[in-house]
């Protein structure tokens, strides 16, 4: 269940990366098409673009890390992660076996008195179900639409006849050039009394599908519009609006992708239209806008989606299309434009991934078991020392402050914060850091346990635990551990490595200071911990805890 939570998750931050990211690409692109309209037909341009979209979704799919991000990590609270793990058993009116019964007197007043408001499980767990069930609505639409599609097109090529190559020659439409071309590289082409326009039909093997009427166009005519779907095989179009087609499928709910692939269609048409018209006389350029013309009066009937059509257009487009027809070549982007869009796209990429939040759970609801850690029973809250006056827990007998436990300080989750009245306070620090980083002893002490702890579903992970006198330390998640139990390390010595052991999305530390059965604030034994927290973290202890 805790992974088709994460699942569900990093889904729902991916989709709204990929609309973030359209809103900016497009926000990119829509100026810099006014500034400089010789990008419009450049192919390139728009498959950038779309791949830039679909590439920050796919940023958020991708394990990261959170000292690497700009976004505040997203921290589940410790009753939110054993509901999702218990598959939501309690969060609507949590149970005893999902509440401590030594919770500071607070908090627990704060539980009698929203106990009547907690009828629902909160945002954090709704949100990425409620988000799977609409795209699993959308995309189940847009499936739907495509095998409608596919079951025109198959009706559509299986009314058509095959043109043999002796059929080819006596056509009229082809020249020898174009004949020779497609039956060295096998094209087929099929012929149909349907009204619709010259085009290339699927996407691996494209079959060239040509309308009956068109022998009704002069000879000049057909041999430029074979030559315009001919282009389009050549540049693999075909593929091109396939892949834009499944992006627009997978990324239903991002209208910038629509927005985008109407951009490159556009471009495709312009570009063929002048690789066509090359060198020609004005005369020729003239039948060729007269042959787009006519097939436009002749199509009557809607095509499905998913062909490159010579005539697939509107009024409008044709008319701007003859207007381009009229320029000898199409306008070429300075190198200042094309870098400038390429830089900006380039930007909105790497903002992606910084701004990509984390995903850690607080896992800290178990306490170790009795042979490596004196604890209370798992079901009981261990004591959490805390000063009258609101600041850091009661100190405990230490002459003075231990050293960090990591050489580089990020703290992303603070002592005693809770995410709801239902949850028990944090009962340590969470430490951001990449995988691989070296955890180091506080201080001299003995090693007391060091292993994958079990309890509790093993949501600690690799931990190690060490004795200083009357205190125990406390180090989770673990990719590593470089001690054994009984071994006597000194201050600063490594014990073990950063990692996401156990049940954390993110790889991070999670440090607790223990005495007997009380925990402890690690910011009575860390100096200056406030200096090194994220204002995120700050802000959440204050807002809850006051200080």
């Amino acid at each position: 269940m805790m992974l088709a939570y994460v699942v569900l998750f990093k889904w729902m931050l991916a989709s709204v990366s990929c609309v973030l990211a359209g809103t900016l690409v497009w926000a990119v692109l829509a100026p810099a098409l006014r500034r400089w309209p010789a990008l419009l037909p450049r192919r390139a341009l728009w498959l950038a673009a779309q791949g830039v979209t679909a590439g920050a979704a796919l940023l958020a799919l991708l394990p990261h890390s959170a000292q690497h991000s700009l976004a505040p990590t997203v921290t589940l609270s410790a009753a939110e992660s054993s509901a999702i793990r218990d598959a939501l058993p309690a969060l609507a009116g949590a149970g005893p076996e999902h509440t401590s019964a030594a919770i500071a007197p607070a908090a627990s007043q704060a539980q009698t008195d929203d106990a009547g408001d907690s009828d629902l499980p909160p945002l954090p767990l709704i949100l990425p179900a409620a988000w799977s069930l609409v795209y699993a609505a959308g995309l189940a639409w847009m499936l739907a639409r495509w095998l409608r599609a596919r079951h025109v097109w198959r009706g559509l090529l299986a009314a058509s006849q095959h043109l043999s190559p002796q059929e080819l020659r006596a056509h009229g439409a082809f020249d020898a050039a174009q004949l020779t071309e497609i039956a060295s590289h096998r094209l087929a082409v099929m012929e149909t009394d349907a009204a619709i326009s010259p085009m290339l039909v699927g996407v691996r093997r494209p079959v060239l599908l040509l309308p009956r009427h068109l022998r009704g166009f002069s000879i000049e005519q057909q041999h430029m519009v074979i030559a315009h779907e001919l282009h389009h095989w050549r540049a693999r179009d075909p593929l091109c609006l396939g892949v834009a087609a499944l992006l627009q499928t997978v990324f239903w709910f991002n209208p910038a992708l629509r927005w985008m692939n109407g951009k490159m269609e556009w471009a495709l048409e312009l570009i063929c239209d002048q690789r066509v018209l090359a060198g020609r006389p004005q005369q020729q350029r003239k039948q060729y806008a007269a042959a787009l013309l006519l097939q436009w009066k002749a199509q009557t009937a809607a095509i499905p989606t998913g062909g490159v059509a010579f005539g697939g257009i509107d009024g409008a487009t044709a008319t701007a299309r003859i207007r381009q027809m009229r320029q000898a070549a199409l306008p070429v982007p300075s190198k200042a434009a094309a870098w400038s869009v390429a830089a900006l796209m380039a930007a909105v990429l790497a903002g992606g991934a910084l701004l990509q939040p984390a995903l850690a759970f607080n896992v800290d609801r178990q306490l170790a078991p009795a042979s490596m850690l004196a604890a209370p029973a798992a079901d009981t809250a261990m004591p959490v020392a805390r000063p009258a006056d609101g600041g850091a827990a009661a100190a405990s007998p230490a002459d003075q402050a231990w050293r960090n436990p990591l050489d580089k300080m990020r703290v992303t989750g603070l002592f005693g914060v809770r995410r709801s009245v239902l949850v028990t306070p944090h009962k340590g620090i969470d430490i951001a850091a990449p995988s691989g980083t070296p955890v180091h002893a506080v201080a001299d002490g003995v090693v007391v346990g060091a292993a994958q702890l079990t309890e509790n579903a093993s949501r600690y992970g690799n931990t190690v635990i060490l004795q200083h006198d009357g205190q125990r330390t406390l180090y989770a998640h673990l990719t590593s551990m470089n001690v054994k139990p009984g071994a006597i390390v000194k201050a600063g010595q490594q014990i073990g490595t950063v990692g996401e052991t156990g049940f954390a999305t993110g790889p991070h530390l999670h440090f607790e200071v223990r005495q007997d059965e009380t925990l402890i604030d690690p910011a009575t034994k860390l100096a200056n911990l406030d200096a090194v927290s994220t204002r995120h973290a700050l802000r959440v202890r204050r807002q809850q805890l006051g200080y």
